[in-house]
């Protein structure tokens, strides 16, 4: 798969940007809930409004998650976007 050779702590960045969002909620144009923040509309591409989501939650998604929530010290509070380029991700 293409994000095999992502480490852990860039797919964690991914967490913390979702964070960011459902915690900026609508004041910034954001979802308050994670489920509101993941399927909004034009901003994750692994989701479509139009389909029902039946992504699988895999085992490098769960490392992601315990990562940003084990580690939160050593995420920015103020990545609210990122966007690839086929080898990096870059968060702003």
């Amino acid at each position: 798969y293409g994000q095999d050779y992502i480490p852990t702590y860039e797919k964690a960045k991914v967490v913390a940007v979702v964070m960011n969002r459902v915690r900026a909620g609508s004041d910034a144009g954001f979802a308050d809930t994670i489920y509101g923040v993941l399927t909004q509309p034009y901003q994750f591409s692994g989701y479509y409004v139009s389909y029902e989501y039946t992504w699988q939650v895999t085992d490098d998604v769960i490392a992601a998650v315990d990562y940003y929530f084990t580690y939160p010290e050593e995420f920015s509070s103020d990545i609210y976007y990122f966007y690839g380029d086929g080898y990096y991700n870059y968060f702003y």
